[in-house]
C-alpha cells in the first residue's frame, strides 16, 4: 500500500519493489492502493512492468486520465463507496470500459454513505442492530458487510443509465474476478 501526502519514501518505495520481487517469483496478482501518490505509482508500475502480470487499483478515486494510464498497463480498477463520493468520482466511474471494472467494499470500511454523491442509486438496503454487536441476519450498523457489494453495483449501474445495467455490471466484474484471480 502506497499512501502518504506527497511523494513515495525511499523505505515504501524499497518494500514495494521487494513485494514486485514476490510477484514476480510467485505470478501472484498486485492489488495496488493508490491515494495521494500522485503519479508515483504509476512512475513505479511503467518502470517495472515487466515484473508483474496483473493487478488492480483498488479504491480508486482519481481521475480518468489516471485511470487510462493504470489500464495501459492492463491494470484493472476498483471501485467501492471511497470510489463514489463525488460527482467528479461519479463521471469518472461512468466512463470506465466494463472489461477494466472491479467491484469492491474494502469490508468494513468505505460504506456508501448518504452524503455521497451516488447515494440516490442506492435500491437495496440491509436490517443493522447496535453498532459493534453482532447479531444473526443483521448487519452491524456502520461497518460495511460484503453482501453490500450490490450497492457498489446499484451506484455504477445507476450512474450509467438505462445504457448498462446491474446485471451487466455483475456479468462483467465476474468475468473479470476470473480472469484476475485465474479460475
Amino acid at each position: 500500500m502506497l499512501e502518504h501526502n506527497s511523494v513515495i519514501s525511499k523505505r515504501k518505495k524499497k518494500v514495494f519493489l521487494a513485494q514486485l520481487s514476490l510477484a514476480e517469483k510467485t505470478g501472484l496478482p498486485l492489488f495496488l492502493h493508490n491515494r495521494e501518490t500522485g503519479n508515483d505509482l504509476l512512475d513505479l508500475l511503467k518502470t517495472h512492468r515487466h515484473r508483474f502480470t496483473r493487478g488492480v487499483v483498488h479504491s480508486f478515486d482519481d481521475t480518468i486520465e489516471l485511470a487510462k494510464e493504470f489500464m495501459d498497463l492492463d491494470l484493472y480498477i476498483g471501485i467501492n463507496g471511497c470510489s463514489l463520493k463525488t460527482v467528479e468520482n461519479l463521471a469518472v466511474v461512468k466512463q470506465l470500459p466494463l472489461k477494466k471494472l472491479m467491484i469492491e467494499t474494502d469490508c468494513p470500511w468505505c460504506d456508501i454513505r448518504a452524503s455521497h454523491a451516488g447515494f440516490s442509486h442506492i435500491k437495496t438496503s440491509f436490517d443493522t442492530k447496535q453498532e459493534k454487536k453482532f447479531e444473526r441476519g443483521f448487519c452491524v450498523k456502520g461497518r460495511y458487510e460484503p453482501c453490500h457489494i450490490i450497492q457498489v453495483a446499484e451506484v455504477i449501474a445507476g450512474t450509467r443509465g438505462s445504457s448498462t445495467s446491474l446485471r451487466d455490471i455483475a456479468d462483467a466484474c465476474l468475468r473479470n474476478s476470473y480472469d484476475f484471480y485465474r479460475f
